[in-house]
């Protein structure tokens, strides 16, 4: 028999607690409530996946209200990356990220996310220094767009730059990302007053 899909109580404090932190309305919190998100008290040790995805909709709807969908479950991958990171667990997680950089990251991805649930799988396939694909078996979401958030945003942290998640082949459960970055451009050293040729560097005006 296939165990029930469980968010562990940590995904939901970072989205949830730290993510929007002072910012629900008290119409939002009655919102969050009414779907079985009661964020006055303890939270419970997990919810079901199904919960979750109520309590994203609910989010997009009163966090994000007249922003296409899309967008909105992109903004919340973004947030969560971040709140997420912020946790005990996520500091430790970021620290190795940062280390390995992007792509060993990635590559090291299944670890981070059943961390946070029961249930995840991600297989990635590297195309290139700066590329891979990336299937999820589930995206956690009505829209594909709440993990590219969060994967480009992962990215990010991890020193990418201009990175692009794009998803591919949703099926309302899984779905296969293609996720591109740029390395960050090495910082060169220069003495005081001069520019990288070698010449003296323009003054600067005052703030």
């Amino acid at each position: 028999m296939t165990p029930e899909k469980l968010v562990h109580a940590q995904t939901v404090e970072a989205l949830f607690v730290r993510a929007f932190e002072n910012r629900l309305t008290p119409a939002s919190r009655e919102a969050f409530k009414k779907v079985g998100l009661d964020l006055d008290r303890k939270l419970e040790r997990s919810y079901t996946l199904e919960q979750w995805r109520t309590f994203l909709r609910t989010a997009a709807a009163h966090i994000y209200g007249g922003v296409p969908a899309e967008a909105a479950y992109y903004s919340l991958g973004g947030r969560f990356m971040d709140a997420w990171f912020g946790t005990f667990f996520g500091k430790a997680l970021l620290g190795m990220a940062r280390l390995a950089g992007p792509r060993r990251m990635l590559l090291r991805a299944a670890h981070g996310f059943r961390a946070g649930n029961n249930f995840s799988e991600v297989r990635v396939v590297e195309r290139g220094p700066t590329s891979v694909e990336l299937w999820m078996n589930d995206v956690m979401a009505d829209q594909p767009t709440f993990a590219a958030g969060l994967l480009s945003r992962a990215v990010e942290l991890a020193g990418g730059w201009r990175v692009v998640a794009i998803p591919e082949g949703f099926d309302g459960t899984c779905c296969t990302f293609h996720i591109r970055w740029s390395e960050a451009p090495a910082v060169e050293t220069l003495t005081p007053g001069a520019t990288a040729d070698g010449q003296a560097a323009a003054p600067r005006p005052r703030a």
